[in-house]
């Protein structure tokens, strides 16, 4: 397996953090924040990792390097950042990343992936927080891709797309907003899916109502056209860094005494 890390955004809402150093390289704890990420990447046991980088993607991978934990690293540039399923293409296309699935059976490459971790580049995970576990479950014979879980409060299962699952933890819909007076679930922003089926449907998605080409829209697809995709709780303390408050709360979390305030 394969991970790809989404790390080309501006950041332009954690202005001012992100006027003079990019988003993936705030430091949290010591260290900037994709290195805190990789590590995580690194411990699910991914045999390569490639990172979209686009606003100041020099100081990015001069920072990054080549490997991380013995994995080596790979970018991919995206160089019109309009959504995360836009930036699924880029890494598929740009020739410094991975290889387009529908180039895998006449090349034979065997560096080309048949399944990928996709991680959101702005979280930042506690060191118990272990993605292996979602990558075990991809394994299973009955699974085509899974989800990290969030569960939230009931204001933001009402703001937020909310994962509504079955029974047996199967995803059957996301939806974008619920009047459900209880707490829900949220995807966390890390992923498992089989590279040719994401790539054809990132490659489909209409341009959204943001703007943008969202995975979020393809992975609603993926999941109407029948891919089994199964939730795993989240185990560990996890973070989405979004605004100054958030760089804040995840410091004070991973700097302190494990609290959030």
């Amino acid at each position: 397996m394969h991970a790809l890390v989404f790390a080309a955004g501006r950041g332009t809402r954690l202005r001012p953090y992100t006027d003079r150093t990019p988003k993936p390289l705030l430091e949290i704890a010591g260290e900037p924040m994709l290195v805190r990420t990789l590590r995580s990447i690194v411990d699910s046991g991914v045999d390569e990792i490639v990172i979209v980088v686009g606003y100041r993607a020099t100081e990015v991978i001069d920072t990054i390097g080549n490997a991380i934990g013995g994995v080596p690293i790979r970018y991919a540039v995206q160089d019109d950042r309009e959504g995360l399923a836009h930036a699924v293409c880029a890494a598929f296309e740009d020739g410094y990343g991975i290889s387009a699935p529908a180039e895998i059976d006449e090349s034979g490459a065997e560096s080309a992936p048949t399944d990928v971790l996709t991680v959101n580049g702005d979280n930042v995970f506690e060191s118990d927080c272990d993605l292996l576990r979602l990558v075990d479950r991809h394994r299973d014979p009955d699974v085509d891709g899974t989800l990290l879980l969030d569960r939230v409060a009931r204001n933001e299962a009402e703001t937020t797309a909310r994962c509504v699952l079955d029974g047996d933890g199967a995803v059957r819909s996301l939806e974008s907003s619920t009047g459900d007076p209880e707490a829900g679930y949220i995807a966390g922003g890390v992923q498992t899916h089989d590279a040719r089926a994401l790539f054809e449907a990132c490659r489909a998605v209409d341009r959204g109502d943001s703007g943008e080409y969202e995975l979020a829209d393809a992975l609603e697809s993926l999941i109407a056209d029948g891919n089994r995709y199964v939730g795993v709780d989240l185990e560990g303390w996890h973070l989405n860094v979004n605004t100054p408050a958030d760089v804040e709360r995840a410091r004070q979390y991973l700097e302190g005494d494990g609290s959030t305030g």
